[in-house]
Formats: C-alpha cells, sequence, structure tokens
C-alpha cells in the first residue's frame, strides 16, 4: 500500500497532517500505563531534542487563477442543485436533472444572525442542507466520475475577508470529498454578499482552473485560499492562569485532555470543572484483563456476546481513566478544587443546567469533545455523519448558548489538521474542525488548534493503531510530552492566531505528493517561472533577474526565423515582463500591458553561443487594487561573427498591471461574412524574410472583411504543450491576433510582411492562457479595425481583439505600429523585400 493509497484507507483514522518541526522550550514527562491513562505528570526544565511537529497558522492568502481547461457551463443540465433559498429555487429549478453527473449546492448564509456560532432557525436550516449535502454525494458518487461536485456559500465571508464559522461545514466537508472522488471536479467557492450571476460566473471560472486546495474565497475582487504558514508562538508576556482561576472543559478527562488538564493542574494549580458523558465507576478496583472480563461476562447469568463483552470492557475502562484523572488533578490542584458533571453535551439543556451550576467567571473554556468514524462518503451511514459532527458543533454551539452573557475569558477549540485539508473517509470530521477553525476567527479571544496523531493517548495510542502507523511509516505520531508543550506555549501566545496546525516532515513528503503546489504556497515558495532563472537581486520595489536563451531549451525559436536566424517573437514579451512583474509581486495577477516598445531583436545566431538576457522590474505604485510594475529586458548585442556591438542594450519596455484576479472581458457582436476575401497569410511563404512554423502556425481563415481584417484562432494543443506548458500570457495567441493586423493588398496582388514595434497597450480577459484557448471546442475569431490600418503611422488607432463563441472578448490590442520589411505576392507567394518591392514599384 501506497501512501497516497492509504488515504483511502478506511476505520476510525484522524490522519493526513504536512509540513514541519522545530523547537521546544519546556520538557513535560508524562508516565502512562496501557490505556492511556495518566498517572504522573510533572514539568520540567530540562533541555530536550527539537519537536517533531511545528505550529502553523491558518489564513486566507492571495492565489491568483490559473485556467488549465476551457470554463464549463456553471450548471450544466444535467445538475442537481440544493439550496436553502427560494429566490436561487426558483432561479435554477429548470435545471434539475434525472440521472444527475452534477452536482451544485447554492448556500445562502446572508441572514445577518450568522455572523456568529448561536443557535438560530438560520443555523438549523444550513445544518440541514449540510446534511443533505452528504446525502446527495452519497447517493450521486457513482455517476459523477467526468462529472462536478461544486458548493458556493454566498455571504460566507465578509467584506474583511473573515469567514463565517458555518461555511466551514461545507468547506471541510468538500476538501474531503474531494479526495474521495478524484475523477470528478469537486470544489467549493465562497462569495461576500454577491448577485447569483456572478455567483455562478465564478464557479464557471473556477470550474476551469487549477486549485491549490479546492476551496477558493472570492471578496472584493481578490480571490484567496486557505494556508498554513510557519510561524513561531509569541509570548504576551502575561501569566495565563492562576490558583484563583476557574477551568472549565468540555470533554477532556480521557484521551488528549487528561494530560492537557493535569499540565494545567500541576502548573497553575486552578479550579477545573470537567463535563463529561461517561458514568464515573461505582468501585475503586482495578480492572482485570480484557480477555478474563470478556469470559467471565460470557459465562455470567445474562450470557452476553462477545461483541457486548468487548463494550462494556471499553466502557468500564473509559470510566477508570476517568476516575484516574480526576485523582490527579485533585492532588495537584488541591482538594475539593475539581469536579465532574455529568453531561451529554450534544443536548443544549444539559449543557445549560451545568453551566449554571458553576460558580464564577471562567478564565478558559477547553472544547475538546470528539469522535471520528472514518468511512468514504457511498459508506457512511447518515447515522454516523450526524455523530461525527454534531458532537464537536452541537457542543459549541450549546456551549456559546449556555455561556451568553458570562463568555469566558479565553476559549480554546480542540481541532485537527483535517479541517484544513481533508481526509478520505472524513467528510464529517472535517466539516466539524472546519467550522471550529473559522468559528475562531470570527470570534475574540477565542482560538483553535489542529492537532496531528497523539502517540500516547487518543486514537494513536491503540496497539493496533501503533502498528499501522509503523507500518506505513507515513505520519508523525507526537509524543505526549510536546503535545502539553505546544499547548501550553499556545496558552500564553499572542492572540494573533486563531487557528493553528501543528505539522511534520513525514506529512509534508506526503502531502508534496498529492498537492504539490499547496505545500509550495503555504512555505510562501513562488512556482518556478521559465523566464526566469536566476534572481540576482530583490527587494520590496525592485528586482533583478537573469534568463539564459540557448536552442537546446529554446527549439520553438527554430520555428520563428527573421532574416533566417531564430528570434523571439515580440509579442513574447508580455510573457517575459508578467514573469518579471510575477516575482516581484506574487499573488497578483497580469491584466494590462502598457507602453510596449520593442527595440532590438533577441536572436540567436549560433547553438554553441548562449544569449544572457536580464530583466529589471520595477515597482512603481501599489495599492489594494492594482500593482503597477515597469519592465525592461536589456543584453549584450553580438554580431553573428561574436563581435559585442553593445553592452547592456535595450531589448524591451513595458508597463504591466496587476490585479488580484482576472478581468471579465466585454462583449462582442461577430462579424457575418459578407463581403470577406480570402488572403494568403504571408507569415508562411518561403524566403519571407519572417518565417514562422509549427507552434506558430497559429491562425487559418485569414481574410479581408468590409469592416477590417479577420482570422481564426487555429493553436496546436501537443504543440503548446510540449513548449509553452507554464506561461501566463495568452502569446501564440496575440502573436497570431497581431499577424493578423498587417492583412490587406498593396497593388492589387501584395500582402506586407512586418514586425512590430510598439503597442500602446494590450488587455487581457478571463485569465485565458493558450492550452485554455486550445481546449475550447467552439472556434475563437479574430478581429482587427479598421479598414485603412496604417502600421506605420505614428500616431496609430488600430484595435485586434480575439472573441469567443459567445461573444466573450478574451483579449484585446490597441494601437499597434511595426516596420514592413518585405511583401508576399498573394496569387504565386513569392517573397520580395522592401527594397526590391520598392524598386519594382517605381520601375
Amino acid at each position: 500500500m501506497t501512501r497516497a493509497n492509504f488515504l483511502g484507507a478506511q476505520g476510525g483514522r484522524e490522519l493526513i497532517a504536512f509540513l514541519s518541526g522545530a523547537q521546544s522550550r519546556t520538557a513535560v514527562e508524562l508516565s502512562a500505563d496501557r490505556q492511556a491513562s495518566p498517572r504522573v505528570i510533572r514539568l520540567s526544565r530540562q533541555p530536550k531534542a527539537a519537536n517533531l511537529l511545528d505550529r502553523h497558522v491558518i489564513e486566507l492568502a492571495p492565489a491568483p487563477r490559473r485556467p488549465i481547461r476551457s470554463a464549463p457551463p456553471a450548471i450544466p443540465a444535467d445538475s442537481v442543485v440544493l439550496t436553502n433559498s427560494a429566490a436561487f429555487r426558483t432561479a435554477l429549478a429548470h435545471q434539475d436533472g434525472q440521472a444527475p453527473r452534477h452536482v451544485r449546492v447554492l448556500v445562502d448564509a446572508t441572514d445577518p444572525s450568522l455572523r456568529e456560532a448561536r443557535w438560530s432557525d438560520p443555523v438549523r436550516e444550513l445544518l440541514a442542507l449540510h446534511e443533505r449535502t452528504f446525502m446527495t454525494a452519497k447517493e450521486c458518487a457513482p455517476r459523477l466520475a467526468g462529472g462536478s461536485f461544486v458548493v458556493s456559500v454566498v455571504g460566507g465571508v465578509t467584506e474583511a475577508g473573515v469567514p463565517l464559522p458555518v461555511t466551514g461545514l461545507f468547506t471541510g466537508l468538500v476538501k474531503s470529498l474531494a479526495l474521495e472522488l478524484p475523477d470528478t471536479n469537486v470544489l467549493a467557492t465562497v462569495h461576500a454578499a454577491a448577485p447569483l450571476e456572478e455567483v455562478l460566473a465564478t464557479v464557471s471560472a473556477e470550474l476551469g482552473a487549477g486549485q491549490l486546495l479546492p476551496v477558493t474565497y472570492h471578496v472584493g475582487g481578490r480571490r484567496l485560499t486557505p494556508r498554513a504558514v510557519p510561524a513561531e508562538a509569541t509570548p504576551d508576556g502575561m501569566p495565563a492562569l492562576g490558583q484563583d482561576s476557574l477551568v472549565v472543559a468540555a470533554g477532556g478527562a480521557r484521551g488528549i485532555g487528561a494530560p492537557i488538564l493535569t499540565a494545567l493542574a500541576g502548573r497553575y494549580r486552578p479550579r477545573i470543572v470537567i463535563l463529561g458523558s461517561s458514568r464515573l465507576p461505582g468501585d475503586s478496583g482495578e480492572l482485570p484483563e480484557r480477555s478474563t472480563f470478556i469470559r467471565a461476562q460470557l459465562n455470567g447469568p445474562d450470557r452476553v456476546s462477545v461483541a457486548e463483552a468487548n463494550a462494556r470492557f471499553d466502557r468500564l475502562r473509559e470510566q477508570r481513566q476517568v476516575r484516574d484523572t480526576l485523582t490527579e488533578l485533585e492532588r495537584l490542584s488541591g482538594p475539593g478544587r475539581v469536579r465532574y458533571l455529568r453531561c451529554d453535551l450534544r443536548d443544549p439543556d444539559a449543557v445549560r443546567h451545568a453551566v449554571d451550576s458553576v460558580d464564577g467567571p471562567i478564565d478558559l473554556l477547553l472544547n475538546i469533545a470528539g469522535t471520528n468514524r472514518a468511512s468514504d462518503v457511498t459508506a457512511k451511514s447518515v447515522g454516523d455523519f450526524r455523530t461525527v459532527r454534531d458532537l464537536k458543533v452541537h457542543t459549541y454551539l450549546n456551549l456559546k448558548e449556555a455561556l451568553r452573557g458570562r463568555e469566558p475569558r479565553r476559549w480554546c477549540n480542540f481541532g485537527s489538521f483535517i479541517g484544513l485539508t481533508g481526509q478520505r473517509g472524513e467528510t464529517d470530521y472535517a466539516a466539524a474542525n472546519d467550522f471550529l477553525n473559522m468559528a475562531a476567527m470570527s470570534a475574540e479571544n477565542e482560538f483553535t488548534i489542529g492537532w496531528t496523531l497523539w502517540r500516547d493517548v487518543g486514537l494513536g495510542a491503540t496497539p493496533l493503531m501503533r502498528a499501522f502507523l509503523a507500518e506505513i511509516d507515513a505520519y508523525t505520531p507526537m509524543p505526549t510530552e510536546e503535545g502539553v508543550d505546544h499547548f501550553l506555549t499556545e496558552l500564553t501566545a499572542v492572540r494573533d492566531a486563531p487557528a493553528t496546525v501543528f505539522l511534520g516532515d513525514k506529512e509534508r513528503e506526503l502531502v508534496r505528493g498529492i498537492r504539490p503546489e499547496f505545500l509550495d504556497f503555504c512555505m510562501g515558495e513562488a512556482r518556478a517561472l521559465p523566464y526566469i532563472d536566476t534572481v540576482l537581486r530583490r527587494n520590496a520595489t525592485e528586482l533583478v533577474a537573469e534568463r539564459t536563451f540557448t536552442l537546446d531549451r529554446d527549439g520553438y525559436l527554430e520555428f520563428h526565423q527573421v532574416r533566417g536566424y531564430p528570434t523571439l517573437p515580440g509579442t513574447f514579451v508580455p510573457e517575459l515582463a508578467a514573469q518579471a512583474a510575477v516575482s516581484l509581486v506574487p499573488n497578483r495577477v497580469p491584466v494590462v500591458f502598457e507602453d510596449l516598445r520593442l527595440e532590438s531583436f533577441l536572436r540567436i545566431y549560433r547553438k554553441d553561443r548562449p544569449e544572457v538576457k536580464r530583466l529589471t522590474a520595477t515597482l512603481l505604485r501599489t495599492d489594494e487594487r492594482e500593482s503597477v510594475v515597469a519592465v525592461r529586458v536589456l543584453g549584450d548585442v553580438v554580431a553573428p561573427n561574436g563581435v559585442t556591438i553593445a553592452r547592456d542594450k535595450l531589448h524591451f519596455s513595458v508597463t504591466v498591471r496587476l490585479r488580484d484576479a482576472p478581468v471579465p472581458g466585454p462583449r462582442w457582436t461577430h462579424w457575418d461574412e459578407h463581403g470577406s476575401r480570402p488572403l494568403r497569410d504571408p507569415y508562411h511563404a518561403p524566403g519571407s524574410d519572417v518565417l514562422l512554423r509549427e507552434v506558430f502556425r497559429s491562425t487559418t481563415g485569414t481574410r479581408e472583411h468590409p469592416l477590417g481584417r479577420r482570422g481564426r484562432l487555429a493553436l496546436d494543443a501537443p504543440a503548446l504543450r510540449r513548449w509553452f506548458p507554464d506561461l501566463l500570457v495568452p502569446s501564440v495567441t496575440l502573436d497570431g491576433l497581431v499577424r493578423v493586423a498587417v492583412l490587406h493588398t498593396v497593388a492589387d496582388r501584395w500582402t506586407p510582411v512586418a514586425i512590430p514595434r510598439t503597442v500602446r497597450r494590450i488587455d487581457l480577459y478571463g485569465g485565458h492562457t493558450d492550452l485554455t484557448l486550445a481546449a475550447l471546442t467552439e472556434p475563437v475569431e479574430l478581429y482587427v479595425t479598421p479598414v485603412d490600418l496604417d502600421l506605420e503611422d505614428p500616431e496609430p488607432e488600430n484595435r485586434a481583439i480575439a472573441v469567443a463563441a459567445d461573444g466573450e472578448v478574451l483579449l484585446q490590442v490597441k494601437d499597434i505600429t511595426g516596420a514592413i520589411v518585405g511583401y508576399v505576392d498573394q496569387e504565386t507567394g513569392q517573397y520580395l523585400d522592401r527594397e526590391r518591392f520598392d524598386r519594382q514599384e517605381r520601375s
């Protein structure tokens, strides 16, 4: 079983974490029995080895959309739609299919009462919708291969970028479901309050984009994705508790809560109240071995089954664990300072009654309760789904309601890293834990800790799980002393991180195999860009980088020759500029290029002579809306004989505007064919001074039209994947579009061949690349106006656009100038350079 395949294993497994290890400042020594019942815990200041797990802060960070396929309809005809909104239901009722291959869940979270996590009718409605979402996934999963499952939470994030607690219910479910249905496009989009048509446009775009995690947030034009950033805790300088403090724990008398409470009692000696579901044992005797107990039960008067005998043994063992914990806590905190209140935490009346019996202000509330019943969505029962989800979610809501008006000074939820990443078999557990993450993000004085497996207590302590973990060697079971140390450090930290996770090296390796780009995103590492080799200098406002061009790595230049030499197309300068600008201003996308100037060719004269070019990017200004970056490309100009003609000569310059998300395209009305006249593309004529082949043969159907020029995009997808899999700009499309601009006839039969010199403005719409445009099933039309376009006019007024079949503008170029280098005979294909053509015309 491989590590990746293990994610499909079923059973009570709270598994999949990631990232790295750090240093600890306090050692905690623990002595525990086989059932993880803590006997003695002592804090010491002895130095010890580095921690296995490191602290990471969960945040929402800009993540520009990167299209990887053509965007499908937001709601295909064979969709089933779930919603809690009457308005949404009315608008979408006609889309429901009988045998759906697509599922859409539209969540209306705009009710103001949902801003905080408290019981209300809208909360109950969303819990019901959340359950229906699970049931629909369970029912439809066998039919969804090749289809999609999208949840959109409208109003699920504030304008300030803070997610609502209920949002986590849906995002956590989606993150796990995406791992369970790898052949289905599963994602969640979360929106500030927005019109339905805007939400659906975003859904369509996201279905065509790559995902770091299958969850994106859309706020004020920004596209955000959750990530976990390594960050050490900063002490706030204040003692967390004292002997007069009151700690209330919902759960925690056994499992990982027991050593945590024991550490608090040993260090601070506070009063402690535990709310738990276990019944305390009526006797203080020791529990016999399991086999002895089961034998006695089987031979007893009621003759129970083996399964029931095992269940009875487990209940008795849990009761004794609770008793042992309470005994140790009272020893450390003092007689009469520890209470245990039996309480069903899922029952709001029981929680209210228990809390009302606790006197005094609460200094620390520990929300520890949780259970786990992992199973893939098709096998998981609705009852198990409710049990796992509700123990965490209902407990939280019940505590909030019971403590209304007497809020604790500090509130800590015990969560799981699964809330961040998802996990196969954990649609319920991930949902509950992501709910706790977002509840803390939207509250004051509250934080959620995302734990991984503890080695000596809880799930990871069982012999079966220990053997299993040792066999796969994919996870980092955390020693109890390290877990306690992390908690105590977090308790005294400055409250600037409401949601954290603790992750280790083995998990890093695992996640890199599943979501490698997400791991880099968490670590702040930019993805590799093909035109940035080495960054020579970088600060907040300037970047200087180098790129070496050779025919070994840039073989595509052989297919774009100017006067017989492999030459970088001038229309690739926006790509170079985009990569330099994004390296300086990461997490924004290029949307506009202005004042493009092509001063000298970037050519390769000989295979054995690399061309080293320097890219400089300077930040001119930046604000919440956009960043403006000036880019220059320089290099030594070397003649074919190897002689350096000029040093640091300017090849190209352009200004780039970047934003948080691509800009939607305007609309265009397609021209009819009346009056069109076909024209031979002069750039494919043998002998032409500008000769394009293979990947650069990107247009077809070129022709004159009474309104201007036109053509059709004809991209070679295999060639694009070979040469340009990672470009930010649709550079080959841009090259073909600009070439259409020269299509006219001179002297009734000759078509000019020109090279571009300047472009006033290029607008990119929709975040498209050449690969996404090549994947479109309907053709992309190319238009150039006006009819009497003069490329050599020093004050040009022209426009070239690429338009999708539905009329959406994909790319627009304004005010191109160029230099004519020759002409091609439309009838024979003969090429004449400009000097010969001028002589011929004069004669």
